[in-house]
């Protein structure tokens, strides 16, 4: 999830102790206080901040940036609002300041995502129907950008061993529950095995291998078609 997603995983409800001061703003105290998935569903209330989270989650940029990526379909000062909103949830890093903003001697901000959208069960369950098909919407639009990008640049095939495949199956409840829980555990493997080879590498001086890890497991319709499967008899 460097890409937004809606990894609904039995995650600790996290909460930041800032103290109230006199030179805080009341509305950035009250959003770090929010536990961490309050704030993310707050964040993602609103589709433009959900492309936010999605483009910055890729690449550090500006509101001005952003705008100009919508084709100037979200104004700057628009964009530039719900940066400011996610800065205020800790959703967004101010990681650098360029001069020649848009106003003459201003100073462009350019922001990276601070934190991929998690979401422990209840909160995912308490989103509106429309938020949670946004979210849902930029995961499969960025995730099929991730497959484009690698096929047309060749590397999606560069490793023999590279694993790609789906499977259409009919499960039980039982089923679908062991299946998500092992997909949770193999996401967070997924993390440990980043910051485990981050390490490596500092010692090794390895260049580092650009790699897409998507996890997928949903409910077909019903008259979608399954791969053939007999019991063995007997």
């Amino acid at each position: 999830m460097a890409q937004i997603g809606q990894a609904v995983s039995r995650l600790p409800r996290k909460r930041l102790t800032v103290p109230p001061t006199k030179e805080a703003d009341p509305a950035d105290v009250q959003a770090a206080r929010m536990p961490v998935s309050q704030r993310l569903a707050k964040a993602l209330a609103h589709p433009v901040r959900i492309q936010i989270l999605v483009e910055t989650n890729k690449r550090p940029m500006s509101a001005t940036e952003f705008s100009n990526w919508t084709g100037g379909e979200v104004s700057p000062s628009k964009a530039n609002r719900h940066f400011k909103y996610l800065e205020k949830l800790d959703c967004l890093e101010l990681v650098e300041e360029r001069q020649g903003g848009r106003r003459r001697g201003g100073k462009e901000k350019i922001y990276r995502a601070l934190q991929r959208s998690l979401f422990d069960e209840s909160t995912w369950d308490g989103l509106p129907d429309s938020v949670q098909v946004g979210v849902t919407g930029e995961t499969i639009s960025s995730y099929i950008e991730r497959l484009a990008e690698a096929a047309m640049a060749g590397t999606i095939d560069t490793r023999q061993d590279r694993h790609l495949t789906w499977t259409g199956m009919h499960y039980d409840e039982q089923a679908w529950a062991e299946l998500i829980e092992r997909m949770n555990e193999l996401f967070w493997f997924s993390l440990e095995l980043r910051v485990e080879a981050a390490l490596r590498m500092i010692k090794s001086g390895e260049d580092p291998i650009p790699v897409t890890v998507g996890l997928a497991c949903f409910e077909s319709p019903r008259d979608a078609a399954v791969a053939p499967f007999e019991l063995p008899k007997g």
